[in-house]
């Protein structure tokens, strides 16, 4: 006779031998979001403060179940943020182990120190690209003076790496700059809503999910799941054997237009 055992969820729960579990997972309106974002009727608590020390976003009840399911499971949670170091410290979660900031362009370890390892792989590219991301800002910054535009501009520098350029403006003026902008192209762009950032090639979310990946020693027999919301979380989500995204959000919004 065949193998005809039924397993239990417990009884599943209990195989970790047999492979490890590992999410990276986006966090802004993917696990947390600003108040006018959350749904009618959600139960809420606190995700994340701003610089002042006043609330910012919050966890929905069920995104905080499904946290607590992944954590109960004994799965790694990996944040995978645009957020810098700074910013992802004032998230009411404690993540345990790695953590990727400023889109990609830093990863963090355990005790919250930039990963060396990391920093060896894209130091060629921080010959250059720094002075390129200074130009292109003073360029987006003309371009709002001249055009007394509705939007700023930084470029986001985070355990001392410049990492990328952040607009920020209502949507016909964030179009306006990059129509003008003659910079741009040069970067990757990752947009959603009146939020813009033009990101150098090492800040990218995909090429340090693949790092760490490779780091940790990830097979084929563990268990990795993305999380995320924009169309721009797709390129590390397609590094995980599992894609998982919220029912409202930009790729979903996507593939129901599609």
């Amino acid at each position: 006779m065949g193998n005809n055992k039924r397993y239990s969820v417990p009884d599943i729960l209990n195989q970790r031998s047999r492979g490890h579990i590992f999410i990276f997972t986006d966090l802004d309106d993917t696990l947390i979001q600003t108040q006018h974002k959350v749904p009618a009727n959600a139960r809420t608590e606190l995700g994340a403060t701003d610089r002042l020390g006043q609330p910012l976003s919050y966890f929905t009840q069920s995104q905080k179940l499904m946290l607590d399911m992944f954590a109960n499971i004994g799965a790694q949670i990996i944040p995978v943020t645009g957020r810098n170091t700074e910013a992802l410290n004032r998230v009411e979660y404690d993540f345990q182990g790695l953590r990727v900031v400023s889109h990609g362009a830093v990863i963090l370890t355990r005790d919250n120190r930039i990963c060396q390892d990391w920093l060896s792989e894209i130091a060629p590219l921080l010959q250059d690209w720094p002075d390129l991301l200074t130009r292109c800002n003073a360029e987006v910054n003309d371009i709002i003076k001249t055009q007394k535009l509705d939007a700023r501009s930084r470029v986001i520098i985070d355990q001392d790496i410049p990492a990328y350029i952040s607009i920020k403006g209502e949507t016909a003026d964030l179009a306006q700059i990059r129509q003008l902008n003659t910079l741009d192209s040069q970067f990757a762009c990752h947009e959603n809503g009146r939020n813009i950032a033009l990101l150098a090639p090492y800040a990218s979310k995909k090429k340090a999910v693949e790092f760490i990946k490779k780091q940790l020693e990830l097979s084929v027999n563990d268990l990795v799941i993305g999380i995320g919301d924009s169309l721009s979380d797709l390129a590390f989500m397609s590094s995980c054997q599992f894609s998982m995204l919220p029912s409202n959000s930009q790729i979903a919004r996507e593939l129901i237009h599609a």
